[in-house]
């Protein structure tokens, strides 16, 4: 429902009152509670961040020193024998004994060679399974060959899917330039534990310097893979990733247990229970503020409705009353003006019979009362029928509406009556929202399985943010002319609850400016049967 200018005050008022007596204080006493951290545990952070930063950087720059001083022993050996004989590559790979494959592809993926080191154990990795690994990575490859071309060479790991008892493996993949001057992919492929027990572990000795202890871990897992000494159970580290060794990442802490450490673990479970004490008042506080807006908006909504309707009875009654007199002292001798007074009165009449209708059938709906009788019937028939009853009310309002049906007849089983009552409803909101193009169309047609009745104007439209609120009960679109043009709101809710009563939907598709679709979907396989639509506690 829309804010009235009333409940927007009331509103305000109240968010100010709960902002003074709940929010202002958390506040305050949050930022107290922030403030207080001690000035140690600050350096203490800020010491573990810094060393760990410098540390994680070594570390990574001696795996990928490690890595390239591979891929240039392999070019150098590549240069030497041009073809890739696989004798020399075999002695390249029982050189280094990390190293379990070589792989060597052309830039366009199709002439693919791998080389396998006579020791290696498990799976071989085949020429589809590599295809697989980088051929959705394209972007990554295409890097590795303009930094190729500016003479960088660029290292970039991917995860093989093979876990033999946890022991993964890592493919490095780097573009080399060939004897002829044209570029090239080589790959090299490590088990994970072996790089990181040859390679990483005694750098991690290297740099504990006795004062850290430093561990490698796979992400999410607290064992580390290796440490560089005993690690209490427990411990906290601080982590970073590793650069080559993806799902891989380092950690440090100070070795031992420290004051430090304790001040922390309580300073967290302390700020802990106040963060989880504010978010139970903000809640609490929220909870109050939407329950009393919400009420007060749907009290003011109710009296702007009464006030609507009122105005809506107001206007057809006089017009009934005023050319009924006139009939009634006989003032009028043409017999077409006659004619054309007693046409106003129908149709106001008609008028008034549809709101009293709209309110009682509202009203039964509220209280889950009325009744559905399902029967076979046709969406042609039925949009036919409401058009030809609509015809002298849109010709009124300068409308001829652009027609069309589908081919076969639109099969469903519905209330009539009330399938009637909702197209009515959309034809009505079309009418008054057409806008100076005066433009309004209306078809049927079968859409995945549901019979679908489509109502399109091409008037002042309905905006994002508003299209799922018009289905709630007395909103109305708070600017423009959706909000000048008078009305119950109550109109698209009734059609919401006769397509919910119906296992259908209504949809909405709307710009501002540029007009709204809505359309309702009935399934053409729901054998619906007489009942009533009871509303859920």
């Amino acid at each position: 429902m829309t804010t009235l200018p009333g409940a927007a005050h009331t509103s305000r008022k109240l968010g100010l009152i709960l902002a003074l007596l709940v929010i202002l204080p958390l506040v305050f006493y949050s930022a107290y509670e922030f403030a207080s951290l001690s000035e140690g545990e600050e350096l203490m952070r800020e010491m573990y961040r810094r060393q760990l930063d410098a540390i994680l950087f070594s570390l990574n720059m001696h795996a990928w020193d490690v890595c390239s001083h591979w891929a240039t022993q392999l070019d150098l050996t590549l240069r030497d024998d041009a073809q890739g004989d696989r004798a020399v590559l075999e002695a390249f790979l029982n050189r280094t004994p990390t190293l379990e494959t070589v792989i060597l592809a052309d830039t366009a993926l199709k002439d693919i060679r791998i080389f396998r080191q006579e020791a290696a154990t498990g799976q071989m990795l085949t020429a589809e399974e590599f295809l697989g690994l980088v051929r959705p990575a394209w972007s990554r490859l295409a890097a590795l060959l303009r930094f190729q071309r500016v003479d960088y060479r660029k290292l970039e790991p991917f995860v093989i899917p093979d876990t033999v008892g946890g022991d993964g493996r890592i493919l490095i993949v780097f573009a080399r330039v060939m004897r002829n001057g044209s570029l090239s992919f080589a790959g090299l492929v490590f088990r994970e534990r072996q790089f990181i027990s040859r390679i990483i572990a005694p750098k991690l000795l290297d740099v504990s310097s006795g004062e850290f202890l430093l561990a490698a871990f796979r992400r999410g897992e607290t064992t580390p893979i290796s440490a560089s000494g005993q690690v209490p159970q427990n411990a906290d580290f601080q982590r970073r990733d590793l650069w080559l060794l993806p799902g891989h990442e380092v950690g440090i802490r100070l070795q031992g247990t420290t004051v430090d450490e304790v001040v922390r673990a309580r300073f967290q479970r302390n700020l802990l229970l106040i963060l989880l004490l504010d978010v139970i008042l903000l809640a609490g506080a929220l909870l109050i503020y939407r329950s009393v807006r919400a009420q007060t908006e749907f009290a003011r909504a109710k009296s702007a409705f009464v006030s609507n309707v009122s105005h809506e009875l107001r206007t057809p009654l006089a017009l009934i009353r005023m050319f009924a007199e006139t009939l009634e002292m006989g003032r009028l001798k043409d017999e077409g003006k006659r004619q054309e007074y007693y046409t106003t009165i129908v149709r106001e009449a008609d008028r008034l019979s549809h709101l009293v209708n709209t309110i009682l059938n509202f009203s039964r709906m509220e209280a889950g009362r009325r009744p559905y009788h399902f029967h076979p019937m046709d969406l042609n028939d039925a949009l036919r029928s409401v058009l030809e009853t609509y015809r002298l009310h849109m010709e009124q309002h300068g409308i001829t509406p652009v027609v069309g049906y589908f081919s076969a007849p639109v099969r469903i089983s519905a209330d009539e009556d009330a399938v009637t009552e909702a197209i009515i409803n959309l034809l009505d909101n079309g009418i008054k929202y057409a806008g100076p193009s005066r433009y309004l169309a209306a078809r049927t047609l079968i859409r995945d399985g549901y019979g679908v009745v489509e109502i399109e104007d091409h008037g002042i439209g309905i905006a994002s943010e508003y299209q799922k609120k018009i289905f709630d009960v007395f909103f109305r679109v708070p600017t423009g002319m959706v909000h000048e043009t008078k009305g119950s709101g109550l109109g698209l809710s009734l059609v919401d609850h006769i397509m919910t009563a119906h296992n259908g939907r209504v949809e909405v598709s709307s710009k501002p400016g540029a007009g709204s679709t809505f359309r309702l979907l009935f399934p053409l396989n729901y054998t619906g049967e007489a009942g009533t639509l009871r509303k859920e506690a």
